[in-house]
């Protein structure tokens, strides 16, 4: 006993140190898993409700439908704010960069004016200078800016040389003159004389107009800073270029709608707190902000600004509230990835920032994160330690799940209800290195006859097969159960032609690749392989591992089989290679399934009537030129989940009692379109063929070729019936049809 503490103990301490040390060196796969994790409780969360405070006057596609395509002269621009300054908006955020001058002249305003007659008697000279005071959209925005004395502008920033691509050269002093006025209207630092915390810094920037930023009342950037998967998920609220500390755009446009102030507290080693007013916003060391989303692109309330422009926007719709205008339509580029996935305007997500701090509602990662992890590994270590000296691998992964379900629970609790994000996977990920190290240290020594059973037996019995033996060893041993399970058997069509024009290679290769691909499907399903005979396949469902819809999961994956081998045909046709084609007959019944064989080589395999025919019914398929055929008790077991047509009442040989035949077609809800076409007329001529109306019967059929000559029951009743109408059958005959070979 002493021994099994000393090892059992060592071995979780080991494996805690290594999760330890896995932990400092902060793995990338694991951050990539982590970032997953973290947008799985985004979208778990569901969607939330948004207040009416913040509304996207949008440049959709109405908008460029309507007033022409992007960009728009900025008089167009300047009615828009105009506009908006009119419904008493509170604040006006503008997403869009204006880096250049206007070259566009507004038609509509040339237009205007040639009615007004102020063309007339003008010479080429003073044309254009009237041209260019009527188009001198620049002129007009400025104003419009100026007087709204409520406007925020965008502009871009960049970390680096390389972020820029060579574009925008390092910051200069008449840049950083002009974005003086737009840093934050208080700091304070634990060092007066120099920024110390380890803020983002800026490298570019990317500006609009100096007398449109000037006419602004503040700017602030509009960058986002991905994940490394490209996914938006924070947003710096503080980035710097020396003393200089600039807000983000999402930050400036609420002060101006608040009219409150913004503070940022710095200390040497990090950003102490940000805030509006006396509201405190929480972000990281850095001064990065978790954005809350609240659910995909169109969260938000969106007007269209052309309806906006054109005058038609209620003024109670917008009076008081932050209003942000940006590009949402997919010419105009400003899409990015959220934790909802792509597609996303940016200016959604300043939206989401705004909301957010309005309504306090925030995500939070704590600094006690890393004393969390910690914690947790420890204590996992420690009590996985302990469980391992008393219970079994299976029950002590059975405490594991339990231990992981209610750390998951625990996680989405905090996320959901509080706000708090903290880390999903390494905790995870540390319970199950602990429990897979304990668990491979008593593989290794304290359970060699497991091991010995799966190291002998694997070779030749089917996994599935092995775990049984694993859990009952004395199933060694010959013998077996009488079990209904549901028999599968296919065969390639024309196999033996095929063989005889490929070389030894290429039949290979074209078999293997058929046969692992249909095996995939019937593991897929849970059954079990029995055997191949050369390009047959002979397989199982229900046994050794036991299950109620054993037919319907036959039916189910001889359909995907079908569908898969339909897609081989269209690579092999490519290629310019043989294309195979597979007839499949299933049938459900009691059979004896168990270890057959001698004492020293076993197989585990079926045998009984059962087996035998579905092993018919394969064959079958020839008269009916059908791919798929299953018998009435198959079809009793699946119809629910299964479409699939009655073809016959069929005598086999060696066998008195008739059997219902049915072709297999699809799954429920499922069937091609020229079945669900010709199946009526067929079902019709059906009943006249039992009732010996062979006029009426072939009327029916001959429908159903004319919808789909390829059908091949249609086309075998059509011939009987044309037979029996000639030399009809004896007084006594009752429909059934014998079959005169196996």
């Amino acid at each position: 006993m002493k021994n099994r503490w000393l090892n059992s103990f060592t071995i979780a301490g080991l494996a805690t140190a290594l999760s330890l040390f896995i932990y400092y060196l902060d793995f990338d796969f694991i951050g990539q898993l982590e970032l997953k994790a973290y947008d799985l409780k985004v979208t778990a969360r569901g969607e939330r409700p948004v207040s009416d405070q913040v509304v996207i006057v949008a440049i959709d596609e109405k908008s460029l439908q309507k007033e022409g395509r992007w960009p728009w002269p900025r008089s167009r621009l300047a009615r828009l704010i105009d506009s908006l300054t009119r419904l008493e908006v509170s604040a006006i955020g503008v997403d869009i960069l204006f880096p250049e001058k206007d070259i566009y002249i507004p038609l509509a305003e040339v237009k205007e004016e040639i009615s007004r007659g102020r063309f007339q008697n003008l010479d080429s000279r003073a044309m254009i200078r009237l041209l260019d005071e009527v188009g001198d959209s620049d002129s007009r925005f400025t104003e419009a800016l100026e007087k709204s004395s409520r406007t925020v502008l965008g502009y871009f920033v960049f970390s680096s040389r390389e972020q820029t691509q060579g574009i925008f050269p390092e910051i200069s002093q008449r840049e950083l003159d002009l974005l003086d006025f737009s840093q934050y209207s208080m700091v304070q630092m634990a060092d007066a004389n120099q920024v110390s915390a380890p803020l983002r810094s800026i490298y570019a920037v990317g500006l609009s107009l100096p007398e449109l930023m000037n006419a602004a009342n503040s700017n602030g950037y509009v960058s986002f800073v991905p994940e490394q998967d490209g996914v938006v998920r924070r947003l710096p609220m503080i980035q710097a270029y020396k003393e200089y500390i600039f807000p983000p755009f999402s930050l400036q446009v609420l002060k101006e709608g608040t009219h409150m102030p913004t503070t940022v507290r710095l200390s040497k080693n990090r950003v102490e707190e940000i805030l509006l007013g006396n509201i405190m916003i929480p972000v990281t060391q850095r001064g990065d902000f978790l954005i809350n989303y609240y659910g995909p692109n169109g969260t938000f309330k969106y007007i269209s600004a052309t309806d906006v422009i054109s005058g038609i926007v209620p003024k109670e719709d917008l009076k008081g509230k932050i209003v942000l205008i940006g590009a949402t339509a997919t010419a105009t580029h400003d899409l990015h990835t959220t934790s909802y996935g792509p597609l996303n305007p940016g200016v959604e997500i300043h939206a989401t920032v705004i909301e957010n701090i309005i309504k306090g509602d925030y995500l939070q990662r704590p600094a006690w994160i890393p004393i969390l992890d910690i914690s947790i590994t420890i204590g996992v270590g420690l009590l996985l330690g302990l469980i391992g000296l008393f219970f079994k691998a299976f029950a002590t992964a059975m405490l594991l799940l339990v231990g992981m379900a209610g750390y998951m629970a625990t996680d989405y609790l905090l996320f959901s209800r509080y706000g708090l994000s903290v880390n999903s996977v390494y905790p995870l990920f540390t319970q199950v290195f602990v429990y897979f190290s304990i668990t491979l240290y008593r593989f290794m020594f304290e359970e060699k006859e497991k091991r010995f059973i799966k190291e002998a037996f694997s070779q030749y019995l089917a996994p599935a097969v092995v775990d049984r033996l694993v859990d009952n060893p004395q199933l060694l041993k010959l013998g077996g159960e009488r079990k209904v399970l549901t028999a599968f058997f296919s065969d390639v069509a024309g196999f033996s032609s095929i063989a005889e024009q490929l070389q030894a290679e290429e039949l290979v290769d074209l078999l293997n690749m058929y046969l692992t691909d249909m095996t995939d499907i019937i593991i897929k399903y849970e059954g079990t392989v029995d055997k191949f005979e050369g390009d047959a396949i002979i397989a199982f469902f229900g046994a050794p591992l036991s299950f109620e819809d054993h037919a319907k999961r036959t039916c189910l994956a001889a359909i995907d089989m079908q569908k898969r081998l339909g897609e081989l045909r269209e690579k092999w046709k490519r290629e310019g290679k043989h294309q195979l084609f597979m007839r499949i007959g299933i049938n459900s019944g009691q059979v004896v399934v168990g270890n057959m064989g001698s004492l020293n080589r076993m197989d585990y395999t079926m045998m009984g009537d059962s087996v035998n025919l579905a092993a018919r019914l394969e064959g079958v398929n020839k008269q009916y030129q059908t791919s798929t055929m299953i018998s009435q008790f198959t079809y009793e077991m699946a119809k629910n989940d299964i479409e699939a047509r009655e073809l016959d009442s069929i005598r086999v040989v060696g066998k008195k009692q008739p059997i219902k035949i049915y072709e297999l077609l699809g799954r429920k809800g499922e069937m091609d379109d020229f079945i669900r076409r010709i199946l009526p007329h067929f079902q019709k001529g059906l009943e006249h063929y039992k009732n010996r109306q062979w006029e009426e019967g072939i009327n029916c059929f001959e429908k159903a070729l004319n919808l789909f000559e390829d059908d091949g029951p249609s086309l075998t009743y059509f011939e009987r019936c044309i037979t029996f109408q000639n030399h009809p059958p004896p007084p006594d005959w009752d429909g059934v049809f014998a079959m005169r070979t196996k």
